[in-house]
C-alpha cells in the first residue's frame, strides 16, 4: 500500500530522517528560499515539488523582490504553484491584506501562464477586528475556473461544499475534530487527499498514515480503499506517476 503525502516541507526535516518506502512525499516551499531548498531536494530525489509564496511571507518580507522569486519559480519548473493564499488568522493590519492579496494575484496569474494548479493556504479571521473575515469566500472569488487544492483544510462544511461546488480538491491532516468529521463526510472521495505539513502539524510524513485510517473510518471503508484513492487523486493532481 503506497501513501501519497500531498504536502510536506521535507528540506526541513531533521537531519537523517530516512523516509519510509510506503510514503511518496509531495515537497512544498512558501518563501523564495524554502523554494529554492524544495526544488534541489524533489529534483535530486525525483520528487514532486510545489513552489510558490505563502502569505505568511508576504506579510513577513513584503513584496518588492517579488519578480525575483516568480522568476525563480518559472525556471525551476514545479508540479504547481504553491503554497499560497490568503491568512486572514495572522494579518494584523489593512497593510497585510493588501499584501497578502497583491501576492496571491500574481501566483494566480503565474499558475495561469504556466498551466498549472495552485495548492492553497487559507485561514479565516476569528479576531474582533474590522478586517476580512471569510478567507475561502475571497479565494474562491480570485481562482475561478482553475484547479486548486485547499491544503491542511480548517474551514467549515459548508466552506468544503463551496469548494468542491468550485471543482477544488481539500486536503487533510491527522488531526481529529468534529468539524473535520464533517468535512470529511461532505467532500467525496475522489477530491480527498491526505498530507502532513511535516515538520510543522505532523513531526513526519508518517502521520499521513493516521490521516487515511480517520478518513477510512468516517466513511465507513477499508483504509486500503483511502489509499488507492487519494493516491490516485494526488497523482492526478500534480500530475505524476508512480
Amino acid at each position: 500500500m503506497r501513501l501519497v503525502d500531498s504536502h510536506c516541507h521535507l528540506f526541513d526535516m531533521k537531519k537523517g530522517y530516512l523516509l519510509p518506502e510506503d510514503i511518496f512525499p509531495v515537497v512544498v516551499g512558501f518563501s523564495d528560499g524554502s523554494n529554492r531548498k524544495a526544488a534541489a531536494l524533489a529534483k535530486e530525489a525525483g520528487y514532486p515539488f510545489v513552489l510558490g509564496i505563502a502569505p505568511q511571507t508576504a506579510i513577513k518580507e513584503g513584496t518588492k523582490k517579488l519578480d525575483e522569486w516568480i522568476a525563480f519559480i518559472k525556471n525551476a519548473k514545479p508540479n504547481a504553484i504553491g503554497e499560497v493564499g490568503l491568512d486572514y488568522k495572522w494579518a494584523e493590519t489593512k497593510e497585510h491584506i493588501v499584501a497578502e492579496r497583491m501576492v496571491f494575484s500574481a501566483m494566480i496569474s503565474l499558475a495561469k501562464e504556466m498551466r498549472l494548479p495552485l495548492v492553497i493556504h487559507s485561514r479565516n479571521n476569528p479576531n474582533e477586528n474590522d478586517l476580512p473575515k471569510d478567507a475561502v469566500a475571497d479565494i474562491l472569488s480570485m481562482v475561478s475556473g482553475q484547479r486548486f487544492l485547499m491544503h491542511f483544510y480548517s474551514g467549515t462544511k459548508e466552506q468544503a461544499g463551496r469548494i468542491v461546488k468550485a471543482g477544488g480538491h481539500i486536503s487533510v491532516a491527522h488531526m481529529r475534530s468534529k468539524e473535520k468529521r464533517e468535512v470529511i463526510n461532505t467532500v467525496p472521495l475522489d477530491r480527498l487527499l491526505i498530507e502532513s505539513d511535516a515538520p510543522y502539524v505532523g513531526r513526519t510524513p508518517e502521520s499521513i498514515r493516521e490521516a487515511a485510517s480517520y478518513i477510512a473510518e468516517v466513511k465507513g471503508i477499508s483504509v486500503e480503499e483511502v489509499a488507492e484513492a487519494t493516491t490516485r487523486n494526488a497523482m492526478a493532481f500534480f500530475d505524476f506517476r508512480l
